[in-house]
């Protein structure tokens, strides 16, 4: 397996990109031989707002790429396309519904918090 960072994923995804030719080749030659990491889809999501990029799109395609499903990557990239901040919806969606948090954005998404402040 070889491991591609953001850029990879960047390249392929926007219209476009001055890497997007060698990304396209790359993605040819190491098809389903393609990893990357949490690190990768956190910046990607941050990027996404940057480059006009709808989240839910960009976590589809690079599991696609990668071969590899996490539904709670989906379902962060759901929770930021609906207006949640990226690392409160990772948050998010890597709990079991509840979490322990001083934040309310988790209750106005359904969430279960667990108030971390006094009363």
């Amino acid at each position: 397996m070889v491991y591609a960072d953001t850029d990879f994923f960047l390249a392929l995804l926007k219209d476009k990109d001055w890497l997007k030719r060698k990304a396209s080749s790359l993605l040819r030659e190491y098809e389903y031989n393609i990893t990357t990491s949490l690190a990768t889809y956190l910046e990607l999501m941050l990027l996404s707002k940057k480059f006009g990029l709808d989240p839910v799109k960009v976590s589809a395609s690079v599991m696609e790429i990668t071969k590899s499903f996490d539904e709670r990557i989906l379902k962060a990239s759901i929770l930021i396309s609906q207006g949640m901040g990226v690392f409160d919806a990772f948050h998010a969606a890597f709990s079991e519904g509840k979490i322990i948090s001083s934040d309310h954005i988790y209750e106005e998404f359904g969430y279960t918090r667990i108030k971390l402040e006094d009363p």
